[in-house]
Order: C-alpha cells, then sequence, then structure tokens
C-alpha cells in the first residue's frame, strides 16, 4: 500500500510538473538573458568564458544550458524546461527519501511527497533560464551525499560529498561557508555514536574522520580550481566570485527593506561619486546595477567595481550599524514570510525570438494552471506565516525526538543559514526562500512519521502488571 502511494503520489506530481511547464516558455530577458548569453560563450569553445570578463557569476548553469542547447538544437528551449522538470521532480523525490533515511520510517517518503502537492511557485522557474532549478537539485544531491556519509562513514562517501558540494558550490556561491554546517552535523554524530558505542572494541577515531574531512576538501576543491584558474587569468587574484559589494550596496542604499542610507562622505564615496559624474550617472545611484554599469564604464573591472562598492557600503554601515542589524534581522524573518508576488510569467511575448507557447497547446489545461498560479497559497503573508510556525513545530518534532536529535540540529543550521545569509545581504523575495523548499518538505514528511510512530506503537507492559 505504501509503494503503491508513493506512485501515484509522484505520478501526480509529475503530472501537475508537466501541466506547468505547458504554459509555455518564459521570456529570455535580465538574468536569463545574462545566462544565455555566457551559454553561448561556452558553445563559441569558451569554456571558462575567458571573453566574458564578468566576477559575478559561477559556470555550472552556463556550463549546463550550453550542454543541453549543443544536443537539442533548435529545440533547445523545451529540452531545458523538460531536463528541469525533471531535476524538480528529482529532488522532491530525494527530499523525500531523505526524510525516511533520517526517521528509518519508510511511510516518511510519501508523506513528505504528499506534503509537496501544494508547491505551484516554484515549477515556473522550470520553464525559465535561471539557476534555481539546477541549484536546488545539487543542493539536495548534497544534503543526501552528506546524510549518506554519516551513515556509511567510508572514504568514498565522504569523497562524494567533496563532489558534490564542489558542484553546488560552482552553481551558486551562496552555500560557500554551508561546509561548516555540514562539518558540525558530522561531529555531533560522531560525538553521538561514541558515546552510545563506548564499549565497542573498535571506536572509529577521530584521525580517521579527519582523513576523510581532507578527502573531502580536496575534492571540492578540484571541482571548483577551474573556476579559480579562470578568475586568476582575468583578474590576476583566485577567488569564485566578487558579488558581496552589490549585495551590501542593495540592503544598504535602498529604501524598504534597505537601511535607506545616504552615500557617506568618505575617501572611497568621493571616489565612486566622481567616477559616477564623470560618466553621467547622476540619478538612481542606490539601484545596485545602475552604480555598477556606471563604474565599469568609468574604467573599473568587475571586481574592481564590487570591491569599490563594498568599501562605500561597510563605510555607511559604520556609521549607524544599529539601524543595519535592526533591518538584517527585519529581512531574517521575511526571509520566511514573504509573499510569491514576483515569479517569472510564462507564455507572454519576450526576447526569444517572440516565442510565447510550445508547439503544442492544451488550452484547458492552461486555463487550470494559470487559475492555480494566480491564486497561489504563497501570494498570502497569513498562508507564509502559518507554514512558518507548522515548519517550525515540525522542526522541533525531530529534534526533541531522540533518535533524529542531531538530523534536527544540522536542519535547523541550514535553514539558519540560508535566512541569516540572504537576510543580511539580500532584499527578500520567493526566488531565494524556495531553495529550501525542498528541505522543508523533508522536514514535514519526517516529523508527522515520527508523530505517527509513536501513535501507532505498541503500548509498553505496566511495571505493576502481574506476573
Amino acid at each position: 500500500m505504501r509503494r503503491l502511494a508513493t506512485v501515484l503520489l509522484l505520478a501526480l506530481i509529475a503530472v501537475k510538473t508537466a501541466a506547468v511547464l505547458a504554459r509555455g516558455p518564459v521570456t529570455i530577458e535580465m538574468d536569463a538573458a545574462g545566462y544565455w548569453l555566457l551559454s553561448t560563450s561556452v558553445m563559441g569553445g569558451e569554456w571558462l568564458m575567458l571573453d566574458q570578463p564578468i566576477a559575478f557569476r559561477t559556470p555550472m548553469y552556463p556550463w549546463f544550458l550550453a550542454s543541453v542547447r549543443s544536443l537539442s538544437g533548435a529545440d533547445a528551449l523545451m529540452w531545458i524546461a523538460a531536463i528541469q522538470g525533471l531535476l524538480s521532480l528529482a529532488s522532491v523525490w530525494i527530499a523525500a527519501r531523505l526524510a525516511a533515511r533520517i526517521t528509518q520510517l519508510p511511510r516518511a517518503t510519501p508523506i513528505a511527497l504528499l506534503a509537496s502537492l501544494p508547491m505551484i511557485a516554484s515549477l515556473v522557474y522550470n520553464a525559465t533560464m535561471l539557476s534555481e532549478t539546477l541549484f536546488i537539485f545539487v543542493l539536495m544531491v548534497n544534503l543526501s551525499a552528506v546524510q549518506n556519509y554519516v551513515e556509511r562513514q567510508s572514504k568514498w562517501a565522504a569523497l562524494w560529498a567533496g563532489v558534490t558540494f564542489g558542484i553546488t558550490l560552482l552553481t551558486r556561491p551562496i552555500v560557500l561557508l554551508l561546509w561548516t554546517v555540514h562539518v558540525a552535523f558530522v561531529g555531533l554524530m560522531h560525538l553521538r555514536r561514541r558515546r552510545l558505542n563506548r564499549l565497542a572494541s573498535r571506536p572509529f577515531p577521530w584521525s580517521r574522520r579527519l582523513l576523510h574531512g581532507m578527502i573531502a576538501a580536496i575534492m571540492a576543491f578540484t571541482i571548483i580550481s577551474p573556476w579559480l584558474v579562470r578568475n586568476q587569468l582575468l583578474f590576476g587574484k583566485p577567488f569564485l566570485t566578487e558579488f558581496v559589494g552589490r549585495n551590501l550596496w542593495i540592503v544598504t542604499f535602498q529604501d524598504g527593506s534597505g537601511s535607506a542610507f545616504p552615500i557617506p562622505e568618505t575617501d572611497a564615496a568621493v571616489l565612486l561619486t566622481g567616477r559616477l559624474d564623470r560618466v553621467g550617472v547622476v540619478d538612481d545611484r542606490d539601484l545596485t546595477w545602475t552604480v555598477a554599469g556606471g563604474l565599469v564604464a568609468s574604467g573599473l573591472n568587475d571586481p574592481q567595481t564590487d570591491r569599490l562598492m563594498k568599501q562605500v557600503a561597510v563605510d555607511a554601515i559604520e556609521q549607524d550599524p544599529k539601524r543595519f542589524a535592526v533591518k538584517a534581522v527585519q529581512r531574517i524573518v521575511n526571509f520566511w514570510r514573504t509573499r510569491s508576488t514576483e515569479i517569472p510569467t510564462p507564455g507572454i511575448d519576450g526576447q526569444f525570438y517572440g516565442q510565447r507557447t510550445w508547439q503544442y497547446d492544451v488550452p484547458m489545461i492552461g486555463d487550470v494552471v494559470d487559475a492555480m498560479i494566480r491564486h497561489r497559497a504563497g501570494n498570502l503573508l497569513w498562508v507564509n506565516t502559518t507554514i512558518l510556525f507548522f515548519l517550525a513545530a515540525a522542526t522541533c518534532i525531530v529534534i526533541f525526538h531522540r533518535p533524529t536529535r542531531m538530523h534536527g540540529v544540522w536542519i535547523v543550521l541550514i535553514f539558519g543559514y540560508f535566512a541569516v545569509v540572504t537576510g543580511v545581504f539580500e532584499i527578500p523575495a520567493y526566488r531565494y526562500r524556495m531553495v529550501v523548499e525542498p528541505l522543508a518538505v523533508c522536514t514535514v514528511g519526517a516529523a508527522i512519521a515520527i508523530l505517527w510512530s509513536k501513535r501507532t506503537m505498541p503500548a509498553k507492559p505496566s511495571s505493576n502488571s502481574s506476573t
């Protein structure tokens, strides 16, 4: 019965994904146009994109786009959307299986799949040339690899964890420090096992754990090293990305969720404003890309632009750090509560040769899907707040359940990592929270399975019962 339910739920999720994709492609503009340009460069033989002197992108998604475009030809857009739809389905499946592995309760898999059924906004990104879908997939693969290492404790499992982390890092650099969370989780599990197996004849030594950590680190470094070399060749410094300055500019000088600071009167600010004056950028200096474009036009390269913007932002923050901190805390909370108001719209005129729909159109399904997207629950603030409380309760259940306690701590640290990093450096938006949706589904599935197991567990015999 459980297997049948799992198959039926997977089929429902697949049908839902296909129905959303059937609405047509999302226009290739803004960030999507940038990725498309980079993939074109890769297809032309510049796999390190040396002809694109930018420091704010990592290469995995352009490589993905270029691979699919090279193999599919004129049908590239359709194949990219189809493959991303499969990756989205795989992400949910990995999350559901992870719930079962964490709890050792097979029923957690169909429960997690059931919890994922209301998800609709994230599926629109499958037909969009943005890195969200690929990033979520490789992130879930990495989380599964870390769990696999905790289970197997072998050098091969450590190697795979390192490889998947390196790939995730090349997809989006936000995970740069996520390894600290994984190391903390592995360390906590090690201490727990030592306490439970104190009388074991052959305990797992710290030295072997350190060796496994070195294997994982070497593999991750090997994966990202070509991009470090690329940036060394272009900019004289082996870094992954330079984007902190542009991120800080948003939250420092923009109004609303930002701190709305004035540009300070410091040496770095005078240099920056002077360069903007020279190229005629006199308005909208609170806008990140307006300022960045002006600085590049003034003669700075991409990383120099980012470093100057970072210094000016830091100078402004130092004048009133309390105000910046209060706004950052608000953004961290709003990471979970932000409505999904700004999601891509499929099937509209755009820059991809005017393409609006696929070759085959299913109007009736399209109308239903449009209604589902238009009336999505995530567009309501009270719904998001309610979901936040349910997710917090589910996480607490995983922590309070002794066999899954360390996994619950791991999940909390992952949630906290993405919320804090995003809240400090970005204005809250749904696309940033979307990356933790599969892990949230995993947590809910695990928590309900735990409660269910406790409810159906046979009662322990009373100590006062007669013999």
